[in-house]
């Protein structure tokens, strides 16, 4: 059972499960960059996610690994940070 969908608010698949949480009423939270930055510009304010205090993406994405019990990550590593965001979340 889904408690609660953790995301951090990039383009494709995590803002597919924000799209599927909103619609079927499922709770979802995560961490964004500041100033809600993402990849294609800034996050829409629809997405009730918090800010962290730096513009970094590997820091959000550590946040939201230990504020999770369980990480899904789909891309086969496209680059070092996310080798090591998932080094990390194996941790």
């Amino acid at each position: 059972m889904v408690i609660k969908i953790i995301s951090g608010g990039q383009t494709g698949a995590d803002r597919a499960a924000l799209d599927f949480a909103i619609k079927h009423s499922i709770p979802y939270g995560g961490w964004v960059p500041k100033g809600r930055k993402t990849e294609d510009g800034t996050l829409p304010e629809k997405y009730n996610l918090q800010e962290m205090p730096t513009v970094q993406y590997a820091n959000r994405t550590e946040k939201n690994i230990l504020d999770s019990d369980g990480t899904l990550q789909a891309d086969m590593f496209k680059s070092s940070n996310m080798r090591k965001d998932a080094i990390n979340a194996d941790k």
